[in-house]
């Protein structure tokens, strides 16, 4: 893009700074319309031959211009001219999401890093990277984005794709992921802990006399009491469902448990008091407690029942359910919280966890 010369330059023996000159050179040409909203200034290294200081001279003023909102300073681009009467936004966050807009999950947690970001006045975009039709990953809108101006980015789950071409274009990026280490490239992480509670719950079934406890689920990415309940001296049987995502997940996974469900109590020998039966996922536990429902079995009367499941989602049942409750929007709180430090530090706080807490309800 072809530029406008320099209408200004600097004179060594001015009794202003060489700071000063710079920037108020710069501010004069945007004031009088040399330079208008919109229009690429030269950046930092373009502007030392031009006027024969330093990078130190040039950068300080053109933070200054920054910081008085007349000039825009992106990461990897050209400084812009902003227009001062708009919305003065101290950076700007973009949330990568795997495909999948109806994750409850993702859902209410982007809601609560926007509102975060938003009320620090950081701007905030979410994108979904989607699959093209020969199977790669559309990374056409996030580009977009990213040659517009983009201060951080942040990665929802183990999306490595994503990883690797934020890293390749030098953009700095942290992830929410459920694996306790750092991306290579990555700023750095906020550790999803999907078995925060497993512990609680191994705990809790021990107290009441558990021996077994049969997990379902459909997803071997999902919570996993296995080791937890193992170290306690319980039994575990886990039973994986297949789902076929490409009919519609969500109905996919509900019928998924009521199957599941209905034939593990086809069998009377399957209805044992010292045996729990424990859903991964609040969408596999509302067909899991229809097909209970279904074969007349009470809850905990003759079967014992405990659930993963998103504060505000449920699933439902007229009895309070023993459940491994994950909180989202409390979980984008603490997103939005470390965006901001690394924003305003350079630092993102590594080492925060996210996940859920154990709730014994009435089913255990």
């Amino acid at each position: 893009m072809k530029r406008k010369p320099l209408p200004f330059s600097v004179n060594r023996n001015d009794a202003r700074s060489l700071v000063d000159q710079v920037a108020d050179g710069m501010r004069q040409a945007i004031v009088s319309g040399h330079w208008r909203v919109g229009d690429e200034l030269p950046s930092t290294r373009e502007l030392v031959p031009l006027l024969g200081v330093s990078h130190i001279v040039t950068r300080a003023a053109l933070s200054r211009l920054a910081a008085e909102g007349y000039v825009l300073t992106r990461h990897g681009l050209h400084p812009m001219v902003r227009d001062r009467a708009a919305k003065q936004w101290r950076g700007h966050v973009v949330l990568v999401c795997p495909e999948g807009d109806d994750n409850y999950l993702q859902t209410i947690l982007a809601g609560a890093l926007r509102d975060g970001l938003l009320a620090a006045d950081y701007l905030f975009t979410q994108i979904s990277i989607r699959r093209a039709p020969d199977g790669r990953f559309d990374f056409s809108y996030l580009d977009a984005m990213l040659a517009r101006s983009v201060d951080l980015a942040i990665v929802v789950y183990d999306h490595v794709e994503s990883f690797r071409h934020l890293a390749a274009r030098g953009i700095p990026f942290a992830a929410l992921r459920d694996v306790p280490e750092t991306p290579k490239g990555a700023v750095g992480i906020t550790y999803l802990d999907l078995n925060m509670a497993a512990k609680a719950f191994a705990a809790a079934c021990g107290a009441i006399g558990v021996q077994r406890v049969v997990q379902v689920r459909w997803d071997r990415h999902l919570c996993d009491v296995s080791n937890a309940c193992r170290a306690a001296g319980i039994k575990v049987k886990t039973v994986n469902i297949p789902i076929d995502k490409a009919e519609g997940r969500l109905l996919n996974v509900k019928r998924g448990g009521f199957n599941a469900f209905s034939k593990l109590f086809a069998d009377a020998k399957s209805h044992d008091p010292s045996t729990v039966y424990f859903t991964t996922d609040d969408y596999l536990a509302a067909g899991g407690l229809l097909a209970i429902a279904d074969a007349g079995l009470d809850i905990p009367g003759d079967i014992r029942f405990a659930t993963w499941a998103n504060a505000g989602l449920g699933p439902f049942f007229k009895k309070e359910l023993s459940r491994m409750e994950f909180d989202p929007a409390a979980a984008g709180a603490t997103m939005a919280s470390a965006a901001i430090a690394y924003l305003k530090t350079g630092i993102y706080p590594s080492g925060t966890s996210v996940g859920p807490k154990w709730i014994r309800g009435a089913t255990l």
